[in-house]
Parts: structure tokens; sequence; C-alpha cells
């Protein structure tokens, strides 16, 4: 058993002493009113609330008059044991029989029991952490939450006897894509996921503390959900019992002892009825509260049921995915879960089309070979690993008519950023297109010159933007953005690219390479929005854990067929240039380090 799976025994088990404890409480009061209405005929002696001993014995919760004659005999019995000095005070029986009654000892040990499982709770989280801590080489707070998070939930599955792979939830490692303005295909835990919620919001239960200042933000989330659960007036009934709070948290410490204080002087202040009424409230608060835990785990369980059904649906896909002899059914049912799983509408409009479908499964094939070529090139990762690669898509490109929100082009966070190269309404040629291929080319590289086939007359120079950033367009984050058109490639007269050129070396982070996809598909000519291509690609990889940053080395000409782009929107943007500007590389090129890539790059875009 692991010591998630112990920590998770622990919690069930001071639930069930929660349980038990409110049962107790129920059985306190009863008793508790059983004796004061037994004691009732002798309470009115004097004003001293006094009767005789002998009348109720009070520890038994019975009378020794039987046959419902106790009145009569009061006045008798109560003057022989007051002559005799020996007056009882009805309160201090009560008190008596509540604090030492075999029904006070099963709720104090009862009490001992839930103490010692809430020490143990803290003491395995602490030995989780640190076996979490000593595993993972990452120094981040909240990659370990993660982590630790992974494992619960895990146990969770385990004791709810649900089998899920957690190594297909990549998002539950990163807590990503919760705050995208499209939540796309992938079925994985995200930031927002209720599962992470639940199981947080059980551990912020518990006053466990988490390491990093992200996961913070999900232990408070899921505090806040479970205190609306168990409901406002239940929680101050606890309160007033005893409980506590931290950290904006219902604690899990219910103090019995200062309860017991609280009704021990309701009792005497001869306020029976109210402590007995306190008792009740205070199990009926208790019992609510340990059945918003079991609702909690109850819900989870079903969660991990439904992410089982799914993920043996994505694997059924996967596999129709990885084949390339489909059959009608196949397709079919790849659309079928493709517009299922998709939240972008504009996506699922196209989807409909008889064109798009057709469009769509050439594109999954296209990233199906492009999948093959990324993870033979990282057969030395651990299958836990996700590969990050860089994917360079080269097409003829423009921009048109609509103005669309950047996010669109980042549907799934497997998709982590989207960079383009040239200013807005400005075409590129082969050797800029060669050096974003090959990561040669860097922002400072860039030029720009008047198209010579255009027949424009102004100077060179002229075409070169006033406002030039540093840095390429990168649309993680960026605002609304011209809808970029992308067509497929002509196929050249020495059909060079009738194959796939795959480029290795590296660039940037180590282990990462630089993938060239041209958009071909097989013959078939399409013009799509660009978001379409990056949707596709976010599917594909989603079910190999490849995660990609994609570069576009295509033209943004503006080729709106109303009325061009306003000028300014797009410089504020990022940059823009005027009428027939091409942009080049500046970079040596000689000696080319890939000279079929050039041709063919150079019969696509001169």
């Amino acid at each position: 058993m692991t010591t998630a799976d112990r920590l998770l025994e622990q919690m069930f088990s001071w639930i069930d002493q929660r349980s038990r404890c409110a049962d107790q409480l129920v059985k306190l009061a009863r008793e508790l009113e059983s004796l004061r209405q037994n004691c009732n005929g002798g309470e009115a002696v004097g004003s001293t609330m006094a009767v005789v001993g002998a009348a109720c014995v009070i520890g038994a919760g019975v009378t020794f008059l039987t046959g419902g004659a106790a009145a009569p005999f009061l006045g008798v019995l109560g003057g022989t044991y007051l002559g005799a000095g020996a007056v009882i005070s009805v309160t201090t029986k009560l008190l008596e029989h509540f604090l030492s009654g075999s029904t006070m000892k099963d709720a104090k040990e009862i009490e001992e029991k839930s103490n010692k499982l809430a020490e143990d709770i803290q003491r395995l989280f602490e030995e989780l952490k640190s076996e979490k801590k000593k595993a993972n080489r990452s120094a981040d707070p909240d990659d370990l939450d993660r982590h630790i998070l992974t494992d619960i939930l895990r146990a969770v599955a385990r004791r709810s006897g649900v089998k899920v792979d957690f190594r297909m939830m990549g998002d539950l490692t990163k807590w990503s894509g919760g705050g995208r303005h499209h939540t796309g295909l992938s079925p994985g835990l995200g930031l927002h996921n209720p599962i992470v919620v639940s199981i947080t919001g059980i551990l912020a239960f518990f006053t466990l503390q988490s390491f990093g200042k992200e996961s913070k933000f999900l232990f408070a989330k899921g505090a806040q959900q479970l205190i609306q659960r168990i409901s406002v007036t239940g929680l101050k009934t606890v309160l007033k019992g005893g409980g506590m709070l931290v950290g904006g948290a219902i604690g899990m410490a219910f103090a019995l002892n200062d309860a017991i204080d609280s009704w021990t002087d309701l009792i005497k202040k001869n306020n029976v009825t109210e402590a007995s009424q306190s008792l009740r409230d205070t199990a009926t608060a208790i019992r609510k509260i340990c059945q918003a835990l079991k609702d909690q785990f109850e819900e989870m369980k079903q969660m991990l049921e439904k992410m089982a059904e799914e993920q043996a649906e994505r694997a059924k896909v996967k596999n129709i995915i990885e084949n390339p002899n489909r059959s009608s059914a196949d397709e079919e049912e790849l659309i079928r879960y493709a517009m299922k799983t998709c939240n972008i509408e504009e996506v699922r409009r196209w989807l409909g089309e008889n064109s798009g479908s057709q469009t769509f499964l050439r594109l999954v094939e296209l990233f199906r070979l492009m999948k093959n070529k990324i993870t033979k090139s990282q057969e030395e990762k651990s299958n836990d690993e996700d590969i990050e690669v860089d994917i360079i898509f080269v097409a003829h490109g423009s921009i048109r008519d609509s103005m669309i929100p950047a996010s669109c082009l980042l549907p799934t966070s497997n998709i982590q950023d989207v960079l383009l190269y040239s200013p807005w309404n400005c075409v590129i040629n082969a050797r800029a297109a060669y050096g974003i291929s090959t990561g040669l080319m860097q922002p400072d590289d860039k030029g720009f010159y008047c198209r010579p086939k255009s027949g424009c007359e102004i100077p060179d120079e002229k075409h070169k933007p006033s406002k030039l950033p540093d840095v390429w367009n990168s649309m993680k984050g960026a605002g609304q953005i011209p809808n970029i058109m992308v067509s497929t490639l002509k196929h050249p007269e020495d059909k060079a690219w009738n194959g796939f050129v795959y480029l290795t070396g590296k660039y940037g982070e180590p282990r990462r390479g630089r993938i060239v996809v041209p958009f071909d598909l097989g013959g078939l000519k399409v013009s799509i929005p660009f978001y379409i291509v990056t949707w596709v690609m976010s599917l594909v990889l989603s079910f190999f854990r490849i995660e990609a940053t994609v570069h576009l080395a295509a033209c943004l000409g503006d080729k709106s067929t109303k009325q061009k782009f306003p000028k300014k929107d797009l410089e504020d943007q990022y940059s823009y240039t005027i009428d027939n500007t091409g942009m080049t590389s500046s970079q040596p090129m000689s000696p080319i380090t890939h000279p079929d890539l050039f041709r063919s790059l150079q019969a696509t875009f001169d």
C-alpha cells in the first residue's frame, strides 16, 4: 500500500469516526431529554430546583417509582430526604450523568481516535511530500504539488476500482489550458477541472498545506466549493460547538472539550432544552460535513469512471489515427470524435461540410506522418516524458477580411505558441523561409525590399516599416489579429515536395528538433483558415504527448476582398508594411546548410 493509499484510508476512517461522534451526540441529547422529563415533577421545590435523589435514578435514566405514580410520592419522599439533609439538585444529577455516563465516555474515545487519525493524516501527507521531493529533481514547488495530487488521485482511483491511465492526462502535470479562449480537445486534468478542485477541497478541509503559489489558489478554490456545499448555517452550528476555520478552509478538528464546556454551562443555567438542541444541531452539522466529504469522494469516483470511458474512446481513436488504411467507418468515427470534442463553433461548422471533412482527414494523415518523424527522433526519451518540438508549417498564405482572437491559433495547451515572422501585409522569399525553417534567421536579420514583379516604383528603403520589434510575433497572449488563410503548395517540376524535409540538428533547448511540414495534401488543393491547421495538429499531437511551438513560414499579404485592414491596428499589434513589400533574410547562407530544402523553398516562394 502506497503512502497515498494509506493517507486516503485514514481520511475515510476519520470521516467514519466523526459520523460515530455525531451518533453519540444525538444519544446524549436523548438521554438528557429523558432525564429532564423524568425529573420534571420535582423541579419546583422552592427556588433551588431540588428534588429527592431517590425519586430519579439519574444515572439509569429511569425512576424507581412504577406505574406512573411518581408524583404522589414526591412530597413524602422529598420530605424524608430533605429532613435527612440529602437535598440532591436536578442540575447536579444531570451534569453527573452527562459528564460521566457511558455515552460521553464513548464520545471522548471517538474524539481521541479522531485526533490520532488527524495526526496520522498530517504525518502521511508530509511523508508523501518528502517522497515526491526526493523522486523529482524539479525545484518548482507547484511541480511537486502536481505530483502529489496525481498520486492521491491514483489512490482514489484504486480505492474506487477504476482503471485510469494518468499518463494520458498530461494537463494534470501542468495545470495549463484553463484560461484559454477555447478549451479544445484534451481530456487532461487542467487547472479548472472539477476533479482537481474536488481533491484540493478535501485536502484543504484537512488543513494540509501545499508548496506552490499556483496550488494555493487551487486549495482555496476547493475549500470555497466545499464550504458552499456544507452551507453557512451548518458551518455556524459546528463553529459554535467548537469547530474552527484554518486558512479559509474548514478545520478538521472538532474541539469536543470546548463543546462540552458550552453544553455544561447551559445545563448549569437550567437551559437543558437548549443544551439538548445544541447537541442535536451539532450532530446534524457534523453529519452534513461528513456527507459532503463522502459526496465529494463519490463524485470524484464518477469523474474517474467518466475519464476511464473517455480514455477507452481515445484509445480507439488513437488506433484509427495511427492506421493509414482507415475504413469509411473509421473515418466517420474520427470525424464524430472531432466534432464531439471541439468547442470552436467555426471549426465544427467547417467539419460539418463535406469538403471540410475530406480536408480534415487529409490533414490528420499529414500530421500522422509528422508524428512518426517526431517520435522516431525522440526514441531515447522515457515514455513518461513529454516530447517538445518546433514545427515549421510551410504554405502559401495571406490575410483576409476579418479579425479573430489570436487564441484561436492555440486551441489546446499542447500548442505552446505560434510564431509569425513577417510584418502584416508583407510577403517572404525563399531566403526568409529557409531562415525560418532552419532557425538560422534572427529578428535582426530581417531585410525588406520592393517586389520586382509588382510594378511598384517605391525604393527598397521606403518599404522598411517604421515599427519593427526585435522579437518575432508571438500569438501567446496576443489580442485580435487578421484571419490568416493558408493554401496548399504547388508541386514544383523537380518534385522536391514529394517527400517531407526532415531537419535534424539542435535548436533552442536540448533535445528539441525542428520538423518542416509542407502544406501538401496529396494533390488536394484547398485554402483554409490557419486556425483549422493548428486545431487538427493539436488533436493529433494530444494523443502522443507531443508539445509544439509552431512556426509559420508563409506570406501575410493583405488580400481582403472588401476593405483592407487598418494600418494602425496592425502596427499596434506587431508591425505593418506598405503594399508590394517583401521580406528576406540578411543571414549569410553560403554554403547553404540544407540545399534540398532551399531549392524546394525557392520553387515555392520565388
